[in-house]
């Protein structure tokens, strides 16, 4: 059996934790630079919020409701994912992890009663809401497609909703094809051309259609609504491209500060490299004004510069350095500047090899450097360490007004018993 163990309202659950005046109330997650609703609670929809919504359309009605509103708090959310990973790794012999609030577990070996996995499945849901304060809803099946729409209806079984073969055609019966996992609005269209209504039918369709209609995933699908687990364990796929930028919350003008955001850039996606165990072999970097709109010309500025390396790499430093180096070629003086994005490019696999005009175990200090800082940065948040120029300045951070402290990971954040 395969149980599917997912976060409900999330990121707004995460900001409940440390704050018990908002239990019950409704409560709002935005994205980068307050723009947009991305999470909310079951109390905020019920107000008539969705996700999507552009906050300053709603930030009156949100006043007057007395909505609680956050902005993105990624820091706090990895570190309670964390530590719910860590609970479910205590149950299952083996545990992927979907998405920052989904987990698969796997018990490929237990041939457990559906009352024994119900039992599991309400351990879990309670531990977890009693030690880390999120509630969870678990659903299982005998396949991950399965498992996943257990889930979806586990909220009107108490929050846990077990697979049992004698009812399974009933529940798939009632069920919208656009509800299972990988058929989309477009597959689901197509299929209700082909008089597929529902998942029973959706289950009961020759494979030869379902490839021809939905590709070798469509055949992958009906495979797992008859209980036959095929969609193997989610391999990540490695970017042959890495981007790191965000927008300005408020326009930037002089160059030093614009440095400060190169080198915070560069760190992230240099993370996200090291996290695909990849080098880079080339650096780019675009500055923009992003007022292309406006009725002067004079005020508009964009430009990019493409730099190769000397080698392939994923130490920060030296990537760091390139990307400074290209910020100096392309600013200009007068522009109030609004987005810096840093791509990395030529990405290969990581290997340590030497380079004829360097000492072998100057790389090897290199890496296990590397390794250090990102051991330190997952364990107690990115802000822990950083290149001296790219300390944070509140001249050209994003906009979050509603940030919520990180409780978890900050020490000077950590709640005070009085």
């Amino acid at each position: 059996m395969i149980l599917h163990a997912d976060g409900n309202s999330f990121y707004a659950s995460c900001e409940q934790i440390y704050r018990p005046d908002l239990r019950n109330k409704p409560v709002v997650v935005l994205s980068n630079n307050d723009g947009i609703i991305i999470a909310l609670n079951k109390e905020a929809k019920n107000l008539g919020l969705v996700r999507g919504d552009v906050y300053f359309k709603v930030e009156e009605k949100c006043r007057q409701a007395n909505i609680a509103v956050f902005s993105s708090n990624y820091t706090l959310y990895a570190d309670i994912s964390r530590r719910i990973k860590s609970i479910y790794m205590e149950y299952a012999p083996e545990v992927e992890e979907y998405s920052i609030d989904e987990c698969f577990l796997f018990f490929k070996d237990c041939n457990w009663s559906v009352s024994e996995y119900r039992e599991l499945g309400f351990e879990l849901k309670n531990r977890i809401k009693k030690e880390i304060g999120i509630p969870i809803c678990v659903g299982a099946g005998p396949s991950k497609t399965l498992a996943k729409l257990y889930n979806k209806k586990a909220k009107l079984h108490n929050g846990v909703y077990i697979y049992d073969v004698r009812e399974v055609d009933e529940l798939l019966a009632s069920t919208d094809c656009q509800t299972i996992w990988g058929i989309g609005a477009a597959r689901a269209a197509k299929l209700r051309e082909n008089k597929i209504e529902n998942a029973l039918q959706l289950k009961h369709m020759p494979l030869n259609l379902a490839k021809k209609l939905m590709t070798v995933q469509g055949v992958a699908t009906v495979q797992e609504l008859n209980g036959i687990a095929c969609v193997d364990l989610l391999k990540r796929e490695k970017h042959d491209i890495l981007t790191s930028s965000r927008q300005f919350g408020k326009r930037v003008y002089d160059l030093e500060t614009l440095e400060k955001a190169v080198v915070q850039y560069s760190q992230l996606a240099v993370e996200k490299l090291r996290i695909q165990n990849s080098e880079t072999g080339a650096v780019s970097i675009y500055l923009s004004t992003c007022n292309y709109y406006e009725n002067d010309p004079t005020q508009q500025y964009s430009n990019g510069i493409y730099i190769e390396l000397d080698r392939q790499t994923s130490y920060t430093p030296d990537i760091v350095r390139a990307s400074i180096k290209g910020l100096h070629q392309i600013f200009r003086p007068g522009y109030g500047y609004k987005t810096v994005m840093i791509s990395l490019y030529k990405l290969l696999p990581a290997c340590l090899q030497g380079y004829l005009w360097t000492d072998p175990m100057e790389d090897i200090k290199k890496v296990s450097f590397m390794k250090t800082v990102d051991f330190l940065t997952e364990k107690y948040g990115r802000d822990i360490l950083s290149l001296a120029k790219g300390v944070s300045s509140a001249e050209w951070q994003m906009s979050r007004k509603f940030l919520s402290p990180c409780w978890t990971t900050r020490i000077s954040d950590a709640p005070k018993i009085r």
